[in-house]
């Protein structure tokens, strides 16, 4: 069991057919480290919708600072996102470290992502530039939710 394994488990039926590979992990722990289990409240990751407006919002945003800005390209639009709102982390591979690392938004919950987009579409429009998004988008609907 590395760090990050993880089983979401919704109904007592399923902890029973996942509860095998669970104790098959633990049991070949080597223990010469700890090991930690934990159980807490499952939260939905970032949706494939939300992150798609976010690539589209890249492009978009491209598309208008392109001509002043010839770096501007949809990924570097991106990269500068991430790194404005999400910020940057140290990544350890074996025992070498890499610093510096724009955080990626695969780790966000649905409602962090809510966040970081409605960040994106701020900054975007003090620059004036309007992100557009569908009303009946996932990510309207997270919104309406969290302003009930």
């Amino acid at each position: 069991m590395s760090q990050g394994d993880h089983y979401a488990v919704f109904n007592p039926k399923e902890l029973e057919a996942k509860l095998p590979f669970i104790m098959k992990a633990i049991n070949g722990w080597d223990f010469s480290k700890g090991l930690v289990i934990r159980v807490e409240r499952y939260q939905n990751p970032r949706s494939i919708s939300q992150n798609a407006l976010f690539h589209a919002w890249c492009r978009t945003m491209s598309k208008h600072f392109i001509e002043k800005i010839p770096t501007a390209t949809p990924e570097n639009m991106k990269l500068m996102m991430k790194n404005r709102f999400l910020g940057t982390e140290d990544i350890k591979v074996g025992k070498e470290i890499i610093k510096g690392q724009v955080k990626q938004s695969s780790a966000l919950t649905k409602g962090e992502m809510v966040h970081f987009l409605d960040n994106v579409y701020h900054w975007a429009h003090n620059h004036d530039l309007i992100l557009e998004s569908d009303a009946d988008s996932e990510y309207q609907k997270l919104k309406r939710q969290q302003d009930e």
